[in-house]
């Protein structure tokens, strides 16, 4: 909303600057046609006086123009963005998740992906209030991409789950990094009203194996995270594949 809040009135500037601007040059265009046969103004400085005016009016057409495309493309990429945490969108990720899998069966790197979600987040909520809730969630991100690389995306996957991908990075590798979130994660973070809030998160790693695709390497990194969940939370854990039974099947002697 801030960001759509100033496009607006970014636009309403724009097009009161230009309004203005065409008033002024018609004004004196006005003048100077009824002023044409005095002896004060020659027909070369009228004709200079036009020339100005339609400079001037090209010049802010052109602002405008250009303006309008910078509005575009800050509203295209605040579209590809989460605004409370910076993280990329899901729709986002999603499509750029597609093309990191294929680019990791070419190149036979690893890929590993953590899912961290923050423990009993509801009762921050109800305890500190939505608007602690939503900074706090804003802190996480900030925790979690201060030990990341560049190369690494963080996504608001939903609600306050945080999926990261790490490109080449086993998952030996990634449940370090894990445990190194995990330990800065526990610091209390210190809100805007001065409210010292402590959070703990879990969290699910899984390394991509062969004949996994984005669907497959997501679900088990959820099973791991179920599992930190059910181990006592403030942990992660790794992620398996789910076991189905087909019950309909006749029992084998």
């Amino acid at each position: 909303m801030q960001i759509e809040r100033k496009i607006y009135f970014l636009q309403l500037f724009i097009k009161g600057s230009l309004f203005l601007s065409l008033a002024w040059a018609a004004t004196i265009a006005f003048f100077l046609i009824s002023h044409a046969g005095c002896e004060h103004y020659s027909t070369n400085q009228f004709l200079l006086s036009i020339t100005n005016i339609l400079i001037l009016c090209s010049a802010i057409f052109t602002v405008r123009l250009l303006m309008n495309k910078y509005v575009a493309e800050v509203t295209s990429n605040s579209k590809h963005f989460d605004e409370l945490t910076g993280c990329l969108s899901r729709h986002t990720f999603s499509q750029m998740f597609e093309h990191l899998i294929l680019d990791t069966k070419r190149t036979l790197e690893p890929l590993t992906i953590l899912i961290i979600d923050i423990d009993h987040f509801r009762l921050v909520n109800e305890d500190n209030g939505h608007r602690a809730g939503d900074e706090i969630l804003s802190l996480l991100s900030e925790s979690i991409k201060s030990v990341l690389r560049a190369s690494d995306v963080t996504c608001r996957w939903e609600g306050d789950k945080i999926l990261v991908a790490l490109k080449d990075c086993t998952e030996k590798d990634g449940c370090r990094l894990a445990a190194k979130m995990l330990e800065l994660i526990r610091i209390p973070y210190k809100t805007s009203t001065g409210q010292d809030i402590a959070i703990t998160t879990s969290m699910g790693v899984s390394q991509m194996i062969p004949g996994d695709d984005a669907e497959t390497l997501v679900s088990r990194a959820e099973t791991g995270l179920y599992t930190a969940r059910d181990n006592g939370r403030d942990t992660y854990a790794i992620g398996y594949n789910w076991i189905l039974i087909d019950y309909s099947c006749d029992p084998i002697f």
